[in-house]
């Protein structure tokens, strides 16, 4: 009974460390998620370097990158993350599984865009430069 009531809390302990969203970046980050069938397609790749040889835009906008592919999240090195329930961000954040594209989620939390790929990284930093919170940002990067 005892091993019964271990594994249960071993169990339960292992799903709440578990992400279901990214509110852990929320009001700091905003965040670009690349939906792909196949992290080796030519137009997944051909997206995914573009914006990251933006390096300096993406972080004067404070983006941070993700992928979801297979049934898994990928950080910016393209390397599987662990701690994300996918099924819940998919559904939280209206992506689904068969989308081929990248979501915007802004500071808030909330989706601002979904487009389907090929999608210029300038469409994406215009997108956001356009936004009242970024706006913002850069009158007040100004009086730095």
């Amino acid at each position: 009974m005892r091993t019964i009531t271990n594994l249960a809390l071993f169990l339960f302990a292992l799903s709440s460390t578990a992400q279901e969203d990214f509110s852990k970046y929320k009001w700091r980050n905003r965040i670009l998620v690349f939906s792909t069938g196949n992290l080796e397609s030519e137009t997944f790749s051909a997206q995914w370097e573009a914006f990251k040889s933006s390096h300096k835009k993406l972080e004067d906008r404070n983006i941070v990158l993700f992928v979801l592919a297979k049934g898994r999240i990928y950080d910016k090195e393209l390397k599987a993350i662990h701690h994300y329930h996918i099924a819940p961000l998919r559904k939280k954040y209206q992506i689904p599984q068969t989308f081929n594209g990248v979501t915007l989620i802004g500071k808030d939390g909330l989706v601002k865009l979904q487009k389907q790929f090929t999608v210029e990284p300038q469409f994406i930093y215009e997108t956001i430069d356009q936004m009242p919170m970024r706006q913002r940002e850069m009158r007040e990067n100004l009086d730095d």
